[in-house]
């Protein structure tokens, strides 16, 4: 499944930071607002945590064996977060790795496994 877009593979070999200051750049040209890396993600956390959390159900999925590969993830999540993120006039890749990168586990607040 890691068959994967150039601009996937781009934004994953980035780091966390410069790929939130991205992030912040669209949200501020989609706005018109000047904000920082960190409001910028803010913003869009609550449908995030709907979308990939409560509807995707990622706590269940993680223990599928595709999901060992951070590209595998990150690749299903651009299809997920496709109609938010056309919305937000953000890319879907950049949305899909800032979530692998910071952890979805964390993010949805997922039980140790094996709970």
């Amino acid at each position: 499944m890691s068959d994967s877009s150039p601009e996937l593979q781009r934004y994953l070999e980035r780091a966390l930071p410069e790929l939130e200051e991205e992030l912040a750049v669209y949200r501020e040209q989609a706005a018109g607002a000047r904000r920082g890396p960190g409001d910028a993600l803010q913003d869009l956390v609550p449908a995030l945590r709907q979308r990939v959390c409560a509807e995707w159900k990622w706590c269940d999925k993680r223990q599928d064996a595709r999901f060992d590969d951070p590209v595998n993830i990150a690749t299903l999540l651009v299809t997920l977060l496709a109609p938010d993120a056309l919305r937000w006039q953000v890319p879907a890749a950049l949305l899909a790795v800032i979530l692998v990168k910071r952890g979805l586990d964390a993010f949805c607040s997922c039980p140790p496994l094996g709970e």
